[in-house]
């Protein structure tokens, strides 16, 4: 069984369940485990950037349904445009004098439905999902057994995650090589 879309990973989770009666529920399991996700992590696959346009003295714009954090949002010509986030719009200080376009660096949050059956983070470590949802389910079912094994598998999934992260994030080592050896390698 595959843990690539939303529908698999559901069909995972009720598998590994082994209980039919909790196929509606899978879902709601997944759901929560995405909430625990968006509390604990930060992944770099998750930084997405959109263009925006601030008309002359328009302090509110929509906020992207799936933003999380802003990282930034910057004028054409690079300087910070000052923001602050409320609740499904940003807040623009000081609004522009005039119109102007803006780019919007945020981390978004991983959702995953019916409409948006993948993401970044299911891609890169279904076994975090898989385990998160196993681990909601477990309360539930009342299940103090099931839970220590799936919370653990979880955390443990998420350390190994963010080490990947902490990896791709840090400075890579640049190594040189004299150009005799890059000929005889094209050979």
């Amino acid at each position: 069984m595959g843990l690539a879309t939303y529908d698999e990973l559901k069909a995972a989770v009720a598998d590994w369940l082994d209980r039919e009666d909790l196929a509606g529920r899978t879902g709601d399991f997944i759901t929560l485990a995405e909430a625990r996700l968006n509390r604990l992590m930060g992944f770099s696959g998750l930084t997405v950037r959109v263009a925006l346009e601030a008309g002359p003295g328009e302090a509110g714009l929509a906020a992207p349904d799936d933003l999380r954090d802003v990282l930034s949002l910057v004028r054409p010509d690079g300087t910070a445009q000052g923001v602050r986030v409320e609740p499904g719009r940003l807040v623009l200080d000081p609004p522009p004098e005039a119109g102007t376009p803006l780019v919007l660096i945020y981390r978004a949050r991983p959702r995953l439905s019916e409409a948006r059956p993948v993401n970044a983070v299911l891609a890169e470590h279904p076994d975090l999902y898989l385990f998160g949802a196993l681990a909601e389910a477990a309360p539930f079912l009342r299940d103090g057994e099931m839970l220590a094994v799936f919370a653990a598998r979880f955390d443990a999934a998420l350390t190994e995650a963010r080490m990947r992260e902490a990896r791709i994030a840090g400075p890579a080592a640049l190594r040189l090589e004299p150009a005799a050896l890059l000929e005889g390698r094209r050979a």
